[in-house]
């Protein structure tokens, strides 16, 4: 029967049902949104004492993974000793849905698909997660027609969806399989979901699959033993040079594919334009970084038990599917490929307490500080030193654009990049847990981590460096900022007894910034607007802590003026004015305003000719200057990314003006955040 609730969502109605998970769509009160919730049943646990561990560690890794291109994990729970995972409902149906039309897609149509969920793909794929199940059928569509990717990750600990091959041995739907995954390889990357994009792109060319048998397990074997379809008897109409790069895309061996999604929809647009795409590397000498260069190293081991299943491939066709099912049942759990790892993937380290007996970063009681003469550094607005992201990694360089260096090299994506009052330590977070890197030792430590909430998605520390604002579970938080207390609370009842300045849930905060004197916040949260929710702006007076309730000194946009409804970046001098900038492209690059909270006047700049798009605009130490990412929206995907660092009192005039000396071609993606910091200048 259907459940009425799972967790505190709402059951609505069944979304769909296989042999290894059921959907609902559900509603969440508390967020008051549409849900889906996919319902994974108990015998997995019971079958397997180490799936929950497996379930736990993978379902951390998987939420940290938050990309335009892919749906969104809210929540994990459990339900009657039955896991379930929470995600964005999706309206606008399935890709499968739009194939089973019997429409066939223009190569034209097919592109503006796929290459919105490229990007996504490819940012999995560098942190090591495999989707090992992309097909149609997870590739979801908004109320907007906008496509995202669905399950990504799940399928490898969810075992997979009815019409998988074997159960557990093998993981994925085999229409779509590769060849390394059918024949049961254990190591398999992230190139086997790019053949599985051929294998799509081939569906939406013709119409049909490429392979076709009578069972699951004989379009598995073609896959393996059969020659790459040719694509043009399939469509005649469809020009030449899509062979190569359908035979590209589904090689069999693997180093011989498009080495990202990305590459595969930029050989096909350059064919378009009558172009041709860059020469591509021998299998050879191909030498793909996102992938485990221990895998490319060692010999392929390859599980005995889909080896046998072959093997009785005969039996199957004598006896139908009724033996194929009958085997499928039969094989053991616990063949898979364990998940990556690497303490660099994972949202929580065990690591000793970045301060001991002591209350100033980077000292402690048994080392007294050295005094050292450095050279003077140029001072632009106050600031001295830039802190940026790029690729996912942090790094510095002198306000000039000198001294440019990295200070991380994880790939773990970072947000929330801010300065210590040290001047030596940069506070950034992953995730749902906050770390701090030392520019110079590079040691990298870990502040708090909070897994268990929903959301955790802000942490500042104020300018005396004694208390930190941060948002969890959309609910604000002002404690102490004592390391060693946040390092050991894991439930709200233990950052409650910190008693800190303020607890605030009357709304749902996704972020707060400190005054320049630290007795006023301003929160980003979630407001009712004209059917819809709006980010707003609302400045707090918390200068009476716990005495009273804090006092509301201003809000917007609101009825102040228009913004749109979603606010990527904001950020404040501490006193009287604000920075906005919205979304308009390539996950957050938009407008940029200005907003006066003593004139209430708001400003639309575009410095940069007059063109858009911006994000990131902060506010110098001093506030006399502003730095900011700009990509030109004329270029199209040509477009890079460049950093400026100008004058605040210039920005209301367009002009050509010159940014930061980067190398060229610095930021290699388009939807970078660079989410700059400075430093206030160092005496």
């Amino acid at each position: 029967m259907q459940p009425e609730k799972i967790g505190r969502y709402e059951i609505k109605t069944e979304l769909g049902r296989g042999g290894m998970a059921t959907v609902y769509h559900g509603y969440d009160p508390r967020f008051e949104r549409e849900v889906a919730i996919k319902f994974l049943p108990p015998e997995f646990v019971h079958a397997d004492p180490q799936f929950r561990v497996r379930f736990e560690r993978e379902a951390k890794i998987i939420a940290q993974l938050e990309h335009p291109s892919i749906v969104p994990v809210y929540d994990v729970g459990e339900e009657n000793n039955q896991p379930y995972f929470v995600m964005r409902y999706m309206s606008g149906g399935s890709l499968s849905e739009r194939i089973k039309t019997g429409a066939v897609f223009t190569i034209e149509e097919a592109v503006k698909i796929l290459e919105q969920i490229a990007p996504g793909m490819d940012e999995a794929h560098a942190r090591g997660i495999v989707h090992r199940d992309l097909k149609p059928g997870n590739i979801l569509f908004t109320n907007k027609g906008v496509p995202l990717i669905s399950d990504f990750g799940i399928a490898k600990f969810t075992q997979g969806e009815a019409g998988n091959v074997t159960g557990s041995a093998i993981i994925g739907t085999p229409a779509y399989m590769s060849p390394e995954q059918a024949s049961g390889e254990i190591a398999i990357d992230g190139r086997a979901d790019i053949y599985a994009l051929g294998v799509i792109l081939y569906e939406m060319l013709t119409g049909k699959q490429p392979y076709q048998a009578d069972t699951p397990l004989g379009v598995a074997i073609k896959h393996i033993t059969e020659p790459v379809p040719r694509i043009l008897e399939a469509n005649p109409n469809l020009p030449e040079w899509m062979e190569k790069v359908i035979a590209t895309a589904m090689a069999k061996n693997r180093d011989d594919r498009f080495s990202t999604a990305v590459e595969m929809i930029e050989a096909i647009k350059s064919f378009l334009r009558g172009e041709a795409p860059p020469e591509r590397k021998s299998s050879t000498t191909l030498k793909v970084s996102r992938y485990n260069k221990t895998i490319r190293a060692r010999k392929r081991r390859r599980n005995p038990i889909p080896a046998l299943v072959i093997g009785g491939l005969f039996l199957a066709a004598l006896f139908g599917s009724g033996v194929f099912f009958l085997l499928r049942n039969m094989l053991p759990l616990g063949f898979e490929a364990p998940f990556p790892t690497s303490t660099a993937a994972l949202p929580i380290e065990t690591s000793r307490p970045l301060i001991e007996a002591t209350s100033s970063i980077g000292e402690t009681a048994a080392t007294a500080p050295t005094e050292v003469t450095l050279p003077s550094l140029p001072v632009i607005g106050g600031g001295d030193k830039i802190a940026f992201l790029r690729n996912n990694d942090i790094w510095i360089m002198n306000v000039d654009g000198s001294d440019l260096r990295s200070v991380t090299n994880d790939g773990v994506e970072k947000f929330n990049l801010e300065w210590l009052p040290d001047g030596q330590t940069l506070l950034y977070m992953a995730g749902k847990t906050v770390k701090t890197v030392d520019i110079d030792s590079l040691r990298e430590e870990i502040i708090f981590s909070f897994i268990s909430a929903e959301y955790f998605e802000s942490f500042h520390v104020s300018p005396d460096g004694k208390q930190a604002a941060f948002s969890l579970a959309r609910e604000l938080f002002v404690v102490p900022f004592d390391l060693e207390k946040l390092s050991s609370a894991t439930k709200k009842r233990e950052l409650l007894a910190m008693d800190g300045c303020l607890f605030y849930n009357k709304i749902a905060v996704k972020d707060a910034l400190w005054s320049e004197d630290g007795k006023n916040l301003a929160i980003k949260f979630l407001a009712p607007s004209n059917g819809v929710f709006a980010d707003t702006i609302r400045i707090l007076d918390i200068k009476l802590c716990q005495d009273s309730e804090p006092v509301r000194l201003d809000e917007f946009p609101g009825a102040r003026f228009r913004f749109n409804n979603e606010i990527i970046n904001f950020d404040w001098d501490g006193d009287l004015l604000f920075f906005l900038n919205s979304n308009v492209r390539n996950g957050g690059f938009g407008d940029m305003g200005l907003y006066n909270t003593f004139t209430h006047k708001f400003e639309k700049l575009a410095p940069i000719e007059g063109n858009c798009c911006y994000r990131d605009a902060t506010f110098s130490p001093d506030g006399t200057f502003v730095i900011f990412a700009f990509q030109d929206i004329r270029l199209g995907t040509d477009s890079s990314i460049n950093l400026y660092y100008l004058p605040a009192d210039i920005l209301s005039t367009s002009r050509t003006l010159e940014s930061l000396p980067l190398p060229d071609g610095f930021f290699t993606r388009r939807n970078d955040a660079p989410m700059p910091a400075l430093r206030p200048a160092q005496k």
